[in-house]
């Protein structure tokens, strides 16, 4: 079996049953959407989309998406999404490293397609989803294909890849994870496992399905499960928290700035979350504080640990332990063996704090194109994922931070993340950066990017006094400066680089230089 035959099994089994639900209105079975998937299935090959062949898409959270990824399973061809906040440049780029011949996109992106056209001339065909007078027409272009299952020459099995999801490019380029159908129906199974996914659930997929948390931690494991999906076509705070109201949504994947936003939503207060199972909350650590938030409410709140290259899906926090572990990544999943090594390679015992590396298989192929970068990162079977944490007794992983992000001040080492944690307990503080900073004593001292909640009045002084009864004094920050926004990646990850360049490298050296922090 590949992916693309889930949709197949489903039409046959419960063909009535809704698949997905969009936020414009439409709404497919299992059985209609099985053939609109067919349709684009045999129309493939027509603009040279065989096995092995590369098909972008330059999409919101739509059917036509979800469409895409099965009817290229099914055939054997390759998906390559694409992040619809890159800049024209940054998406030839992309498409040019993928070789992807062919690139869908849709009327709100008809900018992009056109300055994709000047820049790069490795697409040879460009199709419209939606209004518009350029390009083939998605719709007009299907409809003329059987809806009956497509016939290929060769098999596609688990082994073959499936897609190529470009990493978010925190530093340098991206670099493309190739993904496999392997790898998406383990997650498939680790999120059936972990989450007791059913053919009841209905999941908000609000996260864009173009990153690896909206479409394999959100979308594939409902689908696989024959659960619904309801795709919100961008995420909007207040339209979300409806959304969950009207379709008695049961689960939602986020990270954690979105469950901020929908939060601080005017209709939090009111709106009924009571269909809700548990919410998932990945991409970055999830502060305690806005966990707490949604227990008052009576939502469970699940923290768990993945990334691009595991599909993603590495631990869970499960149900039971949401309250008394909060804040915790989890346990590994089912089929996920997870370690803690140091510099060396070798693993660490409990409690001790070292690099997490991961061997299953869920874990990707390569990167496209890069195979040393590939040996780099898939040493002696694992994958080192660049993320520092421990584990503690009964298996509870704990992320710290990422490896280039921590801070040594004075020979001390300093998580970035654990001070961000204790600062979003502040009542006045609604996001929160932490990054090192130059200190002529100590080497480096923590620097705080704050953002305040609306309305509210803060000093300096009041956040680092406040700080320092909660942390060390070599882990509280040095420096605070209130900013109105922080820099993010579109997965909600703070763009760490950005900030050191603004306010460290670039900024203000009296910020740095008045002397040391004390302990």
């Amino acid at each position: 079996m590949n992916v693309g035959e889930w949709t197949t099994i489903r039409a046959r089994q419960s063909p009535s049953n809704i698949a997905v639900v969009c936020d414009d209105g439409r709404t497919y079975d299992n059985q209609e959407f099985n053939r609109r998937v067919n349709r684009l299935a045999n129309a493939l090959p027509s603009v040279g989309i065989t096995r092995g062949e590369r098909v972008a898409v330059l999409f919101p959270n739509n059917p036509e998406f979800l469409e895409m990824l099965f009817a290229a399973g099914k055939i054997g061809a390759i998906m390559v999404p694409l992040n619809y906040r890159l800049a024209p440049p940054e998406l030839a780029y992309i498409l040019e490293d993928s070789g992807a011949t062919v690139l869908a996109y849709t009327p709100e992106f008809a900018f992009q397609a056109s300055e994709i056209k000047k820049l790069t001339d490795v697409v040879k065909t460009y199709i419209r989803v939606g209004e518009g007078e350029e390009d083939i027409d998605y719709e007009n272009w299907v409809s003329g294909c059987p809806d009956t299952e497509p016939v290929v020459e060769q098999e596609v099995t688990l082994d073959d890849t499936h897609f190529i999801m470009y990493t978010s490019g925190t530093t340098g380029r991206p670099k493309g994870a190739v993904l496999t159908h392997g790898n998406t129906l383990w997650n498939g199974v680790n999120a059936i496992l972990s989450y007791s996914l059913s053919a009841t659930d209905v999941i908000l997929v609000a996260a864009p399905l173009f990153h690896i948390g909206g479409l394999s931690a959100a979308a594939t494991p409902i689908l696989y499960s024959g659960g619904r999906v309801v795709l919100a076509r961008f995420f909007v705070p207040e339209q979300s928290l409806s959304l969950i109201e009207e379709h008695g949504v049961t689960t939602m994947f986020g990270i954690p700035v979105m469950f901020l936003m929908m939060s601080m939503a005017e209709n939090f207060a009111e709106v009924d979350l009571s269909s809700i199972r548990v919410m998932i909350a990945g991409g970055a650590p999830c502060p305690v504080p806005l966990i707490e938030k949604y227990l008052d409410k009576g939502v469970t709140f699940s923290q768990g640990y993945g990334l691009t290259e595991t599909a993603p899906a590495v631990s869970a926090l499960p149900e039971d332990d949401a309250t008394r572990k909060r804040g915790s990544a989890g346990k590994a999943l089912f089929h996920v063996d997870v370690r803690i090594f140091d510099e060396n390679d070798n693993e660490l015992p409990v409690g001790e704090m070292g690099e997490i590396v991961v061997k299953g298989p869920n874990v990707f192929k390569e990167y496209w194109g890069m195979p040393e970068e590939t040996a780099v990162t898939l040493r002696n079977g694992w994958f080192h994922t660049g993320d520092m944490g421990r584990f503690e007794e009964g298996g509870y992983l704990w992320i710290l931070d990422r490896k280039k992000d921590m801070i040594i001040s004075g020979g001390e080492n300093i998580y970035p993340a654990e001070v961000e944690d204790t600062l979003m307990g502040h009542e006045k503080i609604a996001d929160v950066g932490v990054v090192g900073m130059h200190d002529p004593k100590w080497g480096e001292a923590p620097l705080a990017l704050v953002v305040l909640m609306p309305d509210v009045e803060a000093t300096e002084e009041e956040i680092i006094t406040w700080t320092r009864e909660r942390l060390a004094g070599f882990k509280t920050p040095r420096k605070v400066i209130f900013v109105p926004e922080l820099p993010r990646t579109p997965t909600g990850k703070i763009l760490k680089k950005d900030l050191r360049a603004q306010y460290v490298e670039g900024g203000d050296r009296s910020l740095v230089d008045r002397g040391g922090m004390g302990g």
